[in-house]
């Protein structure tokens, strides 16, 4: 295969991913999939103190635009270029070994981007991002986005599920006093 085919190939995977809307028993093994992860990263959020729960103080206007931001970044390009982008949208196309190499990538790939980007962005929060509990958390997220993925075949799930935990936390559980 070409490297033109395989970027052609990619780009169809991503428009398929980001035009199909999962059925609704899709989107309930989705959302067991989102408990299986709440329920390891809560725990080991309050127990690292990652997580605190309190409301952060955002006016109505506040919270209409930090969730537009965030649904943008990180949750919608996180996912086009992480499971979108690096991942066969068919999975069942490829042999379990290679598509488990290639998850394995995309997840390593993922996590990393989080401190590099407080190295290059928001040097202010570089501690945080790499605390071994923040990239412990991330790698669970990355994990669970990746399997809801690969079940639905959209993007949408993962989407969903890296907006909802990122708003949660920064909204209810102390993530926007530890971002500064």
């Amino acid at each position: 295969m070409t490297t033109r085919s395989a970027v052609s190939r990619r780009l169809r995977d991503l428009r398929d991913a980001l035009t199909t809307i999962p059925d609704s028993s899709t989107w309930r093994r989705c959302a067991l999939v989102y408990v299986a992860f709440l329920a390891c990263a809560f725990p080991a959020g309050m127990l690292s103190g990652l997580i605190r729960p309190g409301l952060a103080t955002l006016t109505p206007a506040g919270m209409i635009g930090s969730g537009t931001l965030l649904f943008v970044q990180p949750a919608l390009v996180e996912e086009i270029v992480f499971r979108g982008l690096l991942l066969p949208r068919d999975h069942r196309s490829l042999p379990r070994g290679r598509l488990a190499a290639m998850a394995f990538v995309a997840l390593v790939l993922y996590v990393a981007s989080h401190p590099i980007n407080a190295r290059l962005f928001r040097p202010q929060v570089l501690g945080l991002f790499e605390s071994p509990a923040y990239l412990g958390i991330t790698t669970l997220l990355g994990l669970a986005c990746t399997a809801t993925y690969l079940i639905s075949r959209s993007l949408w799930p993962s989407v969903a599920i890296h907006w909802l935990t990122v708003v949660l936390w920064i909204w209810l559980l102390g993530g926007r006093q530890l971002l500064g």
